[in-house]
């Protein structure tokens, strides 16, 4: 009778919770919550004590235009307009101390897409670049065409911050950084729908990633492959399939902390943490893992990274899907978030989930 009560306490909690993540959801840009930029990109002030630059143009180029208003550094850019930025070609941002702001732009909010399938390299090309912060934008569709990802942060940048971004459907990647990039933070922001969701590579070093939902991508949830330390803390991980959910390899080092892997309909849950043999030390603590996924991690210490704010992967689970991705969220981002809400109450109604979820 006990256990039976207990069930019935979680359930109720599930319930309550779903409902907080419906009314959130739906929520305007002016009433989300804010969250302090955190991990090892954090330290950069970005385009503060810079210009102002006012986005009047949803154009590709020209004056008023995106593309224009990060042509130069040391500049905040906000958006007088809101609505889709159709790229003829890569938006490359080599600067420093810039700020992407697309939480003044009027609904819908910023996205930004390819105008055709001919655009090549990724969408938002983050190249040599450093203390840049970009937040509340949408980048979606980078055409399969040589390695279109959506979002590339490489060539040595450092001090990047990509704080409440929706990434999806890439024709390759939707978020890499590679290429000796360092202190970087990806935070608050969803990764969705694609075959290569995030990799992590060559000589990179420093990244924080926590509090992100990594869905309904087939594999590289992330994947990391030479990149040490990296620090993903609270990130929730729903429906891969393919190979892997997150994958760590060749040398890469890591802290996996209280984050939740929720199986799909397309996953093997046996697969949904993967440490390879040549890895670096790896740290696991308090992650909610489905109970065919049997890993051990090969540290004992937790490796040294600036604090973020840590919860236990329940409370992270549910502050992820209320508060994750650019807001306003469109109908793609609430599809994303409601297919993870339907699939955690499942999750709860067992003995391991609801030990997970509400200790």
């Amino acid at each position: 009778m006990r256990h039976l009560q207990t069930f019935r306490r979680a359930a109720a909690l599930v319930a309550f919770a779903l409902l907080a993540v419906t009314t959130v959801s739906t929520t305007s840009c002016a009433a989300r919550l804010e969250r302090p930029l955190e991990g090892f990109g954090a330290s950069t002030p970005g385009g503060d004590g810079g210009a102002a630059y006012v986005v009047t143009s949803l154009a590709d180029s020209g004056p008023g235009t995106l593309r224009d208003a990060v042509s130069a550094p040391n500049r905040t850019v906000s958006f007088a307009v809101g609505g889709t930025i159709r790229l003829a070609t890569s938006l490359c941002i080599s600067g420093h101390h810039l700020t992407i702001d697309g939480s003044s732009a009027p609904s819908p909010g910023i996205t930004i897409t390819a105008a055709s399938p001919s655009v090549a390299g990724a969408l938002l090309d983050l190249r040599g670049c450093h203390d840049v912060i970009v937040r509340h934008v949408r980048v979606c569709d980078a055409p399969d065409l040589s390695a279109g990802d959506n979002v590339r942060i490489w060539d040595g940048a450092y001090n990047v911050v990509i704080d409440h971004c929706s990434v999806r459907r890439a024709g390759d990647g939707n978020l890499d950084i590679s290429d000796g990039a360092h202190d970087v933070t990806v935070q608050w922001c969803i990764l969705a729908e694609t075959v290569k969701n995030s990799l992590i590579r060559t000589g990179v070093s420093n990244v924080s990633l926590h509090h992100n939902l990594f869905v309904h991508g087939d594999e590289r949830d992330p994947q990391l492959d030479d990149a040490a330390p990296v620090d993903m803390v609270n990130n929730v991980v729903y429906d891969w399939s393919g190979n892997y959910g997150t994958r760590i390899r060749n040398l890469a080092s890591a802290n996996v902390v209280a984050s939740s892997y929720i199986p799909g309909p397309r996953s093997d849950a046996s697969d949904a943490l993967v440490i390879m043999e040549d890895a670096g030390p790896v740290y696991l603590e308090g992650n909610n893992l489905p109970p065919s996924c049997v890993v051990s991690g090969t540290s004992a210490t937790r490796l040294p990274a600036p604090p973020v704010t840590e919860m236990s992967a329940g409370d992270a689970l549910q502050a992820v899907l209320d508060e994750c991705g650019a807001f306003p969220r469109d109908p793609d981002d609430a599809e994303y978030v409601s297919s993870v809400s339907a699939s955690s109450v499942e999750t709860a109604f067992s003995w391991s989930g609801i030990k997970a979820m509400f200790r």
